[in-house]
């Protein structure tokens, strides 16, 4: 699935990786957090309230292991990354995700965020449009 081992070595890496661990220490969700501008970002069907910036963290990708959904992790995920902004002076955050993914979307929508309209990836994808969304800080 995704993301998978190859995609998170590299946020491990890049260190923009992080992790929600559960009282055996065992890893239960990841969130990915980048500060700066991101290329797919710049074009838009729709508006940016702060148009792309080196003072924006983009969230790309959280992600909670087969058997501990419905535990409101993605909102634990989405409240450390506003944490983290704020801590890092950032502007706002941006995030992007699949039209089918109602989840991601009520969790952005449930912590403050703001759809702003459609990007498309620049990138080889059967369907690279995603939702994108707004937290002015």
């Amino acid at each position: 699935g995704y993301p998978n081992e190859n995609t998170m070595m590299n946020d491990i890496k890049s260190s923009s990786c992080y992790g929600l661990f559960n009282e055996d220490n065992y890893l239960i969700a990841i969130v990915s957090l980048v500060k700066g501008i991101d290329p797919n970002y710049l074009e838009i069907e729709g508006e940016w309230k702060n148009f792309p910036s080196k003072n924006d963290l983009q969230i790309h990708r959280i992600a909670v292991r087969e058997g501990y959904h419905n535990q409101k992790l993605g909102d634990t995920l989405m409240k450390f990354a506003i944490t983290k902004a704020k801590e890092l002076n950032c502007i706002s955050i941006k995030v992007d995700t699949h039209k089918v993914n109602y989840p991601m979307q009520h969790i952005c929508l449930s912590n403050g965020f703001v759809y702003r309209g459609i990007i498309t990836l620049k990138r080889d994808e059967i369907d690279p449009t995603r939702l994108a969304y707004e937290l002015t800080l």
